[in-house]
């Protein structure tokens, strides 16, 4: 299993008053040097205005003799080829879906044995798969509480239409009845606690989007024309699966 931290870019540089201590918090977590970089472009990993990427290894890693560039997509390979990168990987600012799949597929691959991700903000969804893989906050030093098993068991259940989508047909109305169903018990319609028990089951970043939409929008009172796809007891069915270790 990969080992995985991660730190907040505005909780990493707190105004331009903590890239120094935040950036050694980071490199005590990933070790001794060389300090690989993963980044999405290394184009653009140079010393000027917009090197933010650049400007983020130049404080984890003060010594330019140390640091080592790669792209994200470069993590395909490993997992390609079934190979595995023993030495820590520090992620640079990943927001495009094509890397975020990347980085989860190197992961569910045990491709990288650690991984740490400089986030670009709090908001990215990388920091709430991250957060519901177990990654370690680094600016806390706490790693987030687990999604409910329950939901976890019913994420399985939308995560098996992923192969048509879940925007629409059955994919959509398998995960429209679930939540309706843990609604009706009393389970918040809380996009964020969805996402991570997704993720936490094995959901892409592809389909995350359509979970997060739909949450919303039956937050805003959508009502979503659905074909039953679950008998109306289908909470108990779910609670009894995961009590029983089904």
């Amino acid at each position: 299993m990969t080992e995985l931290a991660y730190m907040v870019r505005e909780n990493w540089g707190q105004d331009g008053t903590a890239m120094v201590p935040q950036s050694t918090i980071i490199r005590d977590w990933l070790g001794e040097s060389p300090y690989l970089f993963a980044v999405v472009d290394t184009k653009e990993f140079t010393p000027d205005e917009r090197g933010v990427d650049f400007e983020a290894a130049k404080f984890i890693a003060p010594d330019p003799t140390t640091r080592k560039a790669f792209n994200i997509a470069e993590l395909a390979t490993l997992i390609r080829n079934n190979e595995v990168i023993n030495h820590p990987v520090m992620v640079l600012h990943p927001r495009d879906q094509r890397s975020l799949e990347t980085i989860r597929e190197a992961v569910e691959s045990k491709s990288v044995s650690r991984l740490c991700v400089l986030v670009w903000s709090p908001h990215d969804i990388v920091r709430t798969w991250l957060d519901a893989r177990g990654a370690l906050n680094l600016h806390t030093g706490k790693a987030m509480t687990g999604p409910h098993p329950l939901m976890i068991e019913a994420s399985k259940m939308m995560i098996g239409h992923q192969y048509n989508g879940l925007s629409s047909g059955q994919g959509k109305d398998a995960v429209i009845q679930l939540l309706r169903a843990f609604t009706a018990e009393g389970y918040p319609l809380d996009a964020d606690a969805w996402l991570r028990a997704y993720f936490a089951a094995g959901g892409e970043f592809h389909h995350a989007d359509s979970i997060e939409k739909f949450v919303k929008e039956m937050k805003a009172g959508t009502k979503h024309r659905v074909k039953q796809s679950y008998v109306d007891n289908i909470f108990e069915i779910i609670e009894q699966r995961v009590v029983s270790g089904a």
